[in-house]
């Protein structure tokens, strides 16, 4: 009778102990998923930001001379960039992916580039080069987002989800 009651007792704290761990392990995958979703939560914030500063600059690209407030937009667009492009260069690096780890580099580049066409503004030839910034960082943009299959704009093609490129 006790050697069924060990018996027993064993059964049950194995039992208790593979279920204990089983749920232990799914925990631990739930929140790696978990972690991963905000991550490419935070990024996708983070891409957002860095696209609305390139479209508030791309918008006034096209004008024949800047006023005080288009260059104030070039400015700030410019710093926001910057700061913005040192976040994703920093937080969301991907070591193993050498040519994203260059063309988010290249982005801070341009961006920096254009802060400095910014604080040359007077100077002869600094809307063109303001312009020329523009186009760097849309090429930039474009090229990463070829890399990674993410089209730039989707809603020119519905249903269409297979870029082919990655």
């Amino acid at each position: 009778m006790r050697s069924k009651i060990l018996l027993i007792s064993i059964f049950s704290i194995v039992i208790f102990g593979i279920s204990g761990t089983t749920t232990c392990l799914f925990a631990e995958e739930a929140a790696q998923v978990e972690g991963e979703e905000e991550e490419k939560s935070e990024l996708a914030i983070l891409m957002k930001e860095i696209d609305k500063n390139y479209k508030a600059t791309e918008e006034i690209s096209g004008y024949y001379n800047y006023k005080d407030e288009e260059w104030k937009i070039i400015g700030d667009a410019s710093a926001k960039l910057i700061e913005l492009c040192k976040i994703a260069v920093k937080k969301f690096a991907r070591p193993d992916d050498e040519k994203y780890q260059k063309l988010n580099k290249t982005m801070l580049e341009e961006a920096e580039k254009m802060h400095e066409v910014y604080e040359r503004r007077d100077q002869v030839g600094a809307l063109e080069d303001a312009q020329w910034q523009v186009r760097r960082l849309r090429q930039t943009c474009a090229l990463c987002h070829k890399h990674l299959g993410i089209h730039l704009y989707p809603n020119l093609y519905p249903g269409h989800t297979d870029w082919g490129v990655k």
